[in-house]
């Protein structure tokens, strides 16, 4: 659910809110492992591929990489 809000509000050029979404969903798949929210999560990071210059976005890319290396 997490994670197609996020989705959502990339959509919608809001940035900000859709990587504070996604830091979460990152967050829960830490401890949950879900194959389904992995790809979502995933899905969400390449629609912030056009402001991956941004902290905010290159932090949540950096969360996702660490999260993959953990598994």
């Amino acid at each position: 659910m997490l994670g197609n809000l996020t989705l959502a509000r990339i959509r919608q050029h809001d940035v900000e809110t859709g990587a504070a979404g996604l830091t979460e969903a990152i967050t829960e798949l830490e401890t949950t492992r879900g194959g389904g929210g992995m790809n979502i999560a995933f899905g969400a990071a390449r629609e912030l591929r056009p402001w991956r210059q941004e902290p905010l976005v290159a932090e949540v890319h950096d969360r996702l990489l660490g999260l993959m290396t953990a598994a």
